[in-house]
């Protein structure tokens, strides 16, 4: 929606922003740790603030450490972790939710209401041994990073 020419072009895509809605994405793994939290920072690197980006966890406890490190080799120096339970989100389901649990996990988060919902099975790496996480960490991000890439073509993104 154009306004009017009086407004510069930066000040114009400000006002355009605030009459588009912003497709909300949540990240959601069983412990709320290194994997959804992960995914939600590269989507927010790579899309900005195209979309309004959570993760979320049944019981949020899993671990995050080593992942500001990984991200940092791809260029995401602004890592904030935090821990959300997916029942504080219930009353705002999202546009799309996306699961990040291992294959047969059993207790794979789910949000009521979700416009659309995805699958992206990853290891966790809470269950990895020490010398193994690390690498394990990397793994995930090489898997999520074109993952993350292919969302911002979807359509009404």
């Amino acid at each position: 929606m154009r306004l009017t020419s009086q407004f510069s072009a930066s000040q114009q895509h400000r006002i355009d922003m605030e009459y588009v809605h912003r497709q909300q994405v949540l990240f959601v793994d069983p412990s709320h740790g290194a994997r959804s939290q992960m995914a939600a920072a590269l989507l927010r690197a790579v899309a900005g603030d195209r979309f309004e980006v959570g993760s979320a966890g049944i019981e949020p406890n899993g671990s995050v450490d080593q992942v500001r490190e990984v991200l940092r080799e791809v260029g995401i120096i602004d890592f904030i972790p935090g821990r959300r339970a997916i029942p504080s989100l219930l009353d705002q389901p999202p546009d799309l939710l996306i699961i990040l649990c291992e294959e047969g996990c059993g207790h794979c988060p789910y949000v009521p209401g979700a416009r659309r919902v995805a699958r992206w099975p990853q290891p966790d790496p809470d269950v990895a041994s020490p010398m193994d996480r690390m690498a394990l960490l990397r793994r995930i991000r090489e898997d999520l990073e074109p993952r993350i890439a292919s969302l911002i073509d979807l359509p009404g993104s």
